[in-house]
């Protein structure tokens, strides 16, 4: 999960000026490889993302956001690309259970997306769920903040048509290819199944069908 965020935030042009894309790909090609460290460094980072993960509790359900607290340890506690006459002897890990944290406190406190409200840190703001907390991740914010603006009334079944369109599309086309394979079957009528023609030669209804 890590490697993989760290090269689709290389990849992408949302990362801020901040966030080094060179070293992003060379953490990814370092977690994918996993050279260049020693196996007691390998089972300290591994556990070091366990640790994060229970003591961020829900915070779990963002792994976008937990990649991006991870990348900020490990660069602070010198990176994990260093080659090994490099490396300092001792490597600490500093989780700071704000920054890990941040975003749980918005959430209880005003969750409801379509309605503005006066935050605790005095800003109005529309109410947070996982999805900001996750998108901050790969925006690469310090902060947790809202990303996305849900929608509401008619644009509803906009938003619904244009998630599901390719979908719809591909049902659409399984209904008219399966009518267009009934019309010869001759299970219907004489006149609505029969004497239609082959598939690659209509006749009839068939033709109309494929008129229409």
């Amino acid at each position: 999960g890590f490697g993989q965020w760290c090269r689709y935030v290389a990849d992408s042009g949302s990362a801020p000026e901040t966030v080094d894309k060179a070293k992003l790909r060379d953490f990814a090609e370092a977690v994918t490889q996993n050279h260049g460290r020693s196996l007691p460094r390998l089972f300290a980072e591994a556990l070091l993302l366990r640790t994060m993960e229970c003591l961020g509790e829900q915070m779990i359900c963002c792994p976008e956001r937990l990649s991006f607290l991870y990348y900020g340890i490990v660069e602070e506690a010198g990176g994990m690309c260093m080659p090994e006459d490099e490396r300092p002897n001792t490597v600490k890990y500093m989780i700071d259970f704000e920054d890990l944290q941040d975003g749980l406190m918005q959430m209880s406190h005003h969750s409801n997306p379509y309605v503005s409200k006066k935050m605790p840190d005095g800003s109005s703001s529309r109410g947070l769920n996982f999805d900001d907390i996750n998108e901050s991740g790969i925006q690469c914010r310090e902060k947790v903040g809202k990303t996305y603006r849900e929608p509401a009334s008619i644009q509803v079944v906009i938003d619904a048509f244009l998630c599901y369109r390719v979908p719809l599309v591909l049902k659409l086309w399984t209904m008219l290819i399966a009518f267009y394979i009934y019309l010869g079957t001759g299970y219907g009528s004489d006149i609505s199944t029969l004497n239609n023609g082959d598939w690659y030669w209509p006749e009839w209804l068939r033709l109309n069908f494929i008129q229409w």
